[in-house]
């Protein structure tokens, strides 16, 4: 930032700021760490785990000379070199002195908004209009209450243009962040489904996201999809509208340049000088398109002549703003991260070492921040305090970035960790190859984001041929999204038993712990033993145990369900073995008729329990036979009726129990069963529905994609057979065939043969044959240039956008979406991605 005198805040004065001498600023922070100037501002927010007000000293002391704190806040141990500045909410003080500051500056300010692919839009516009422009731009993905804040005081005297984010999770957020923005020109990238869980649906999001667009000044403009749900609302926008998903003469327009899709995606620009621009995309081409056609069109109306944005996007390679994790053939975990522009990310990125096996090595592979930076050294030392507390056990450095005083402050702290540092991340990796093993975690983060495939290639020895892609934020959307359905302070156990549902049960543990899930569910004693030796730090229930079991669930501290006395004797026994207090609890078979124990034994099982003082009664449960079906909703509520009364005649009996929990996936989003404080949730975590009737009560995001690849390519004649017991014949004159590397021992059984369709290019290509163990086979004759390494889509959903349903394949094999997802194979490379947003429906 430059420097800002606090006195043109209207509300220095009433905070207690002295209006007589000057009060001039040149840093603003939110992290006492980060405090190197003199004249520096600090925050303290309410953060999710610290209160900024416990840093008000340390501020001070490391050289604050104001504090913006709440009114109500008062230390007698601060500094008399820190000026407090008193106010009723330290947010709302930071944001109208971020808007007082834009206002004192003459930069053209575009907003950039929308639901997912800010940053992306934002990196690639700036990158276009700094071939002309002075520039500022929001640090990586800074569009957050506190964000856009910050980002506003990044702009300087000398930029003439500045692209601030603006993103929301909440109603109301935008009013506060179009205010403070006061936007001279706006960008909406899409409106999907982010953020459904507290915004409700589309409609809300488009209203509240169009906001911002409303807000821009009437001479200048607004750049928005041309979507049904923004229509209602463009009469309000005063500045002239420009859709980016339309042609228009007077602005720049993308277009693929061929139907068909590939390994590589051809696509041309048009300019309104006549000009063209030709390239390729090589990944991500669902969302390429729409990037080009935003910047392009935003990017000529502030001015940036044809050639400069032809040079711009002839060195340009999109970095998918999301974090992927995969484990190797060997067993070392890799998470890419996305890029680094500020100590910040590296400290959330850091985080995601603690997820990893805990036998193996913390590796911390970095190729330093991107762009310059007003203050180089204090930011690497910074990181270098973030690695040390970390408890990294090798750092990898990359490139020719200045990381002295990084090395020096690891070498102080944390002399145990190897440092090595290398030109190039080819020379970086062959090295690697050599010294990783199984149960390491490998963290990438650096200027660049490296793509996915090129990654694989270098540690699988080729690009993973079929991929099982798990979204790790529409799985926290979901759970968002069932949290807001329920009562407050509803439990949710998630289970993942069966490895998560075929993902990956360690993973999707030390995940959901993000997610405020305190409880986890597994159907046998040893999927919670294998959880527990891996460090997973929820509780775990199990369903069922038998009584040989009973030492393990005391050994491990497992929760169980019981239904007959002697378990719960072999439980207490072995409890009382090693002084521990075992959780159980009552499982009532209601109509499931697997375990559990009549409704009417309940009160004397309950009564046996309780004395023993090696056992805790924590919970009372049934299991619903039909939740998903409409036709059995009678039957369902009776299962409920009958627990009722259970629940009823052990609460006379003065026998309360603190967890009361029926509803599966299916009966969590049909019914409203208010009475009970828990529940348990499977399929609808991941964003599938057993049932139609389920996926009409409530909407969420699919988190699950198969992928596999074209391994071969045969020209076949009319009459010849295809595959085991020539099921299918050729009919045409000629049908091309191509061979997926994908077949039952993977998950696709055999009643799936004949009755679907994948995705090629763009196209569906029809299954043909026996799906063999190893193999199948898919019509390609109407996709001509379809070829071998070509991406192809089992379920979910594509690079372009493309989707196919999980529950419609399972359904045509005469399956259920349980079996189909939890058959995927282990020769299925699982890879999960965290990401702003995903298109998904």
């Amino acid at each position: 930032m430059d420097t800002f005198d606090l006195r043109l805040w209207p509300g220095f004065a009433e905070a207690g700021g002295n209006t007589s001498s000057s009060a001039v600023i040149d840093q603003v922070s939110i992290d006492s760490r980060r405090i190197d100037s003199q004249n520096a501002l600090f925050v303290a927010l309410l953060g999710e785990s610290h209160d900024g007000h416990q840093f008000v000293k340390h501020a001070a002391q490391t050289g604050a000379k104001y504090a913006l704190v709440r009114k109500d806040w008062g230390s007698l141990d601060i500094p008399s070199s820190v000026n407090l500045l008193k106010v009723d909410d330290p947010l709302h003080a930071f944001q109208a002195i971020a808007q007082t500051y834009r206002q004192n500056f003459n930069a053209f300010v575009v907003a950039i908004t929308g639901s997912y692919g800010k940053t992306m839009v934002k990196d690639l516009l700036q990158a276009m209009v700094s071939t002309t422009k002075k520039v500022g731009a929001s640090p990586e993905s800074f569009n957050s209450q506190i964000g856009a804040a910050l980002s506003l005081f990044t702009i300087k005297r000398e930029h003439e243009i500045a692209f601030i984010e603006a993103g929301i999770s909440k109603k109301y957020e935008m009013d506060r962040l179009a205010h403070m923005i006061a936007p001279d020109a706006t960008v909406v990238t899409h409106i999907g489904k982010k953020h459904m869980a507290t915004l409700g649906n589309r409609d809300t999001i488009a209203s509240e996201i169009i906001k911002l667009a409303i807000k821009t000044t009437k001479e200048n403009w607004v750049i928005l999809p041309k979507d049904p749900l923004l229509e209602p609302f463009l009469p309000q926008i005063n500045a002239e509208s420009h859709f980016w998903n339309t042609f228009s003469p007077i602005l720049p327009h993308g277009t693929t340049v061929a139907a068909e899709h590939g390994a590589r995606m051809p696509y041309q620009v048009s300019f309104p000088d006549g000009s063209e621009y030709s390239s390729q995309a090589t990944f991500g081409f669902y969302y390429f398109m729409d990037l080009i056609n935003i910047t392009v069109k935003a990017a000529w109306l502030l001015g940036v002549s044809s050639d400069a944005i032809k040079k711009t996007l002839s060195h340009y390679t999109a970095e998918p703003m999301r974090t992927e994790i995969w484990t190797s053939p060997i067993g070392t975990t890799f998470i890419n991260d996305i890029y680094c522009s500020d100590p910040q990310s590296v400290d959330r990125a850091l985080k995601f070492l603690t997820q990893g096996p805990v036998d193996g090595r913390k590796i911390f592979v970095f190729s330093g921040m991107r762009g310059t930076q007003n203050h180089v050294e204090a930011d690497y030392r910074r990181i270098g305090q973030a690695i040390h507390k970390a408890k990294i056990d090798r750092i990898v450095l990359i490139g020719s970035h200045p990381y002295e005083s990084l090395i020096s402050e690891v070498k102080k702290h944390a002399a145990q960790t190897a440092i090595s540092v290398y030109s190039r991340h080819n020379e970086a990796f062959d090295e690697m190859r050599a010294w990783i093993r199984q149960n390491d975690t490998v963290l990438l983060k650096g200027d660049k984001k490296a793509p996915l495939d090129n990654l694989t290639e270098v540690f699988n020895d080729s690009i993973c041929t079929n991929q099982c892609l798990i979204n790790l934020a529409a799985i926290q959307s979901n759970i968002a999204t069932i949290r807001n359905k329920l009562p407050p302070k509803t439990r949710i156990m998630v289970m993942v038993k069966a490895l998560a549902y075929g993902t990956n049960d360690i993973r999707m543990a030390k995940f959901l712990v993000t997610c405020g899930v305190d409880i986890l569910g597994v159907s046998y004693v040893d999927e919670g033993v294998a959880l527990k030796r891996a460090g997973v730090t929820q509780s775990i229930f199990a369903i069922n145990a038998a009584v040989y079991e009973a030492a393990k669930v005391a050994k491990w501290d497992l929760e169980v369900g019981v239904s007959e006395k002697d378990l719960i004797t072999a439980i207490a026994q072995e409890a009382s073995n090693h002084e521990k207090k075992i959780k159980v609890h009552l499982h009532i078979n209601t109509g499931m008729s697997r375990f559990g124990c009549r409704p009417e034994e309940a009160l004397g099982l309950a009564e046996y329990i309780i004395k023993f003082p090696s056992l805790q009664l924590e919970g009372i449960m049934t299991h619903f036979a039909a939740a998903d079906s409409p036709t059995e909703d009678s039957f369902t509520i009776s299962q409920v009726n009958c627990l009722d009364k259970v629940i009823e005649e052990l609460k006379n009996k003065n026998i309360h129990i603190p967890w009361k929990h029926a509803a599966n996936s299916s009966g969590t989003i049909r019914f409203n069963l208010n009475q009970y404080n828990m529940v348990r949730l499977g399929l609808a975590v991941y964003g599938l529905y057993p049932s139609e009737a389920t996926k009409n009560a409530l909407e969420l995001r699919l988190s699950l994609s198969l992928i596999s690849r074209i391994v071969g390519i045969n020209t076949c004649q009319a009459g010849e057979t295809i595959s085991y017991g020539r099921s299918y014949t050729v009919t045409r004159e000629k049908q091309r065939i191509a061979v997926l590397p994908i077949g039952y021992f993977d998950g696709l059984h055999r009643n799936y043969s004949g009755k679907g369709n994948v995705i090629i290019r763009g196209q569906k290509a029809p299954m043909v044959g026996k799906i063999c163990m190893d193999f199948m086979m898919v019509d390609i004759t109407d996709i001509p240039n379809a070829n071998i390494g070509d991406s192809v889509l089992i379920f979910g959903e594509d690079e372009y956008g493309h989707y196919l349903s999980p529950e419609e394949l399972a359904a045509s094999g005469d399956s259920i979406i349980h079996e189909l997802i939890t058959c995927l194979g282990p020769r299925i490379q699982r890879i999960f991605v965290l990401e702003e947003a995903h298109h998904l429906r």
